[in-house]
């Protein structure tokens, strides 16, 4: 899957573990690496929702988060110039092969 960034500073965080660490802490940072790697793996967001069941959250029809352990979502919608859609509006996540991370949230609650 390809993977793209809502800004400089979450592409910063994503691809730098000290710019992660600083922003969210060293086990959330080393777990998010490795998420990230996971995404990149993956042919689909429904392969990734197999590999990892309940950690895979909705958050709206047309963005969704991955639950880290370390206390942190990580926010993602698809990234396609035209996105798939279901007949009822909704991402088809099936056929999303491209993201844009949109943020890296703590869990409240």
């Amino acid at each position: 899957m390809e993977l793209a960034f809502e800004t400089f500073e979450l592409r910063s965080i994503c691809e730098r573990r000290r710019a992660a660490t600083a922003a969210i802490g060293q086990a959330a940072a080393r777990e998010l690496e490795q998420r990230l790697a996971d995404l990149v793996a993956s042919d689909d967001v429904e392969m990734l929702s197999t590999l990892f069941p309940g950690e895979i959250l909705d958050r709206t029809p047309t963005e969704r988060s991955i639950r880290l352990q370390a206390g942190y979502d990580i926010i993602f919608c698809a990234s396609h110039v035209k996105t798939p859609k279901l007949p009822c509006g909704a991402t088809d996540w099936a056929n999303v092969s491209r993201i844009r991370i949109t943020g890296i949230e703590p869990v409240h609650g």
